[in-house]
């Protein structure tokens, strides 16, 4: 039998997907064995620390892609154009290093705040409204007030958000932060903030998006800012406690009166094995196929595709309309995207390893921010192809400008 060796990333949002592998072996007679599948941090970890990659497809991110080039494969003249014309443009435009198209978008995610309306009966305007709201609120171990990820890309990804949503710069054009001001201060200490008034749990250091979404939908937290992978399990009454006590609503405000949230896209790519093995890209066309969409989106997720978009608009629930129509108008006007460079995950891993040492208070606020700054600095100065990351970041920047 013909096989084909791939690398997924997994997880509640992730795994309903490839529930339909068998079906693509049924149709082709090819078997698809997932060698390796794990959390992104796992996935990425793992492929970094191969010499040679012996998979033919495997999962990605857009932000995680421009390290990963050495062995993923272009995509142009590969996937017909008739394929590329169903997605839509930011997505190809995300999925792309350089110029060249280096996957094929799953998804576009960016969170939405999810809050208890059996307890809430208006979603807070600020994010220090949000802060007394989580006091208030907060009845532990029952009930947590507020929870958000406490490592890796999620604690990375709400630092971000926050930083900005203030007015401080995590990745202007030379790709050094200013967050050694008013905002960045602000913005750390509000996490710092959530740990100190017992508003998470101790152990949430440890959580990533699975625990927080865990906590919410088993009734322990009054509110969370999560994904929209995860809104059918919400909405399931056979596990979810709150399938019918919460509500969504666009994040908050900042100090700086914007509201933005971290955004960008999980991807299938070709690796430069599968580029040369032409059942390779029929299981990637398969992945990304229009009921495989359609799967997802039911599950919850935004749809990449302009075809399962329109079914959706069309068989959606009145809540789920609402909810899409919210993540249309966030995506369009409040995504927060970082820049696309090699050495990006470097700098997430610094990032978020810093602020958790800042928020258990083993660190300053000030020494965080300090810290912060000068390991990106020294990995900008030692990055390879120093034009190259500077080009790709700007081309990032007006990407996100033209979003938002």
């Amino acid at each position: 039998m013909k096989e084909l060796n791939i690398a997924l990333v997994s997880g509640p949002a992730y795994d309903p997907l490839y529930t339909t592998l068998s079906e693509f072996t049924e149709a082709t007679g090819i078997k698809i064995n997932v060698a390796f599948a794990g959390d992104h941090p796992s996935l990425n970890h793992h492929l970094a620390g191969l010499p040679e990659i012996p998979y033919d497809v495997v999962s990605t991110h857009t932000k995680y892609a421009p390290s990963q080039t050495r062995f993923l494969s272009p995509l142009e003249g590969i996937v017909p154009a008739e394929v590329l014309e169903d997605f839509m443009p930011l997505l190809l435009e995300l999925s792309s290093v350089r110029g060249s198209l280096y996957g094929l978008p799953r998804n576009i995610d960016v969170r939405l705040l999810h809050y208890r309306k059996d307890l809430i009966e208006s979603p807070p305007c600020s994010w220090d409204d949000l802060f007394d709201l989580a006091r208030t609120l907060n009845s532990p171990p029952e009930r947590y007030g507020f929870v958000f990820p406490g490592c890796e890309s999620g604690l990375f990804g709400t630092f971000y958000e926050l930083a900005e949503m203030a007015g401080a710069k995590l990745f202007p054009d030379d790709l050094i932060p200013q967050i050694r001001n008013d905002a960045g201060r602000w913005a750390l200490g509000l996490l710092c903030d959530f740990y100190k008034f017992g508003i998470v749990p101790n152990e949430f250091v440890n959580w990533h998006y699975e625990e927080v979404h865990e906590c919410f939908r088993t009734g322990h937290a009054a509110m969370v800012c999560d994904w929209p992978g995860y809104y059918s399990l919400y909405r399931d009454p056979e596990i979810s406690v709150v399938h019918d006590r919460f509500a969504l609503t666009p994040y908050p405000i900042g100090p700086s009166g914007r509201s933005l949230s971290y955004g960008g896209g999980h991807t299938f790519a070709l690796t430069r094995r599968g580029a040369e093995n032409p059942y390779a890209l029929e299981a990637l066309l398969f992945l990304v196929g229009f009921e495989r969409q359609l799967l997802e989106a039911r599950n919850g997720c935004v749809p990449v595709r302009r075809s399962v978009m329109q079914r959706m608009r069309v068989e959606a629930d009145e809540a789920n309309r609402s909810r899409l129509a919210m993540l249309d108008d966030v995506i369009a006007k409040h995504i927060l995207i970082p820049p696309k460079f090699a050495a990006y995950p470097e700098v997430e891993s610094v990032l978020w390893r810093t602020v958790r040492s800042a928020i258990v208070g083993r660190m300053t606020v000030d020494d965080a921010l300090g810290s912060i700054t000068q390991q990106i600095e020294l990995i900008v100065s030692n990055a390879n192809g120093q034009v190259g990351l500077m080009d790709e970041a700007k081309r990032t920047t007006t990407l996100e400008s033209r979003a938002t």
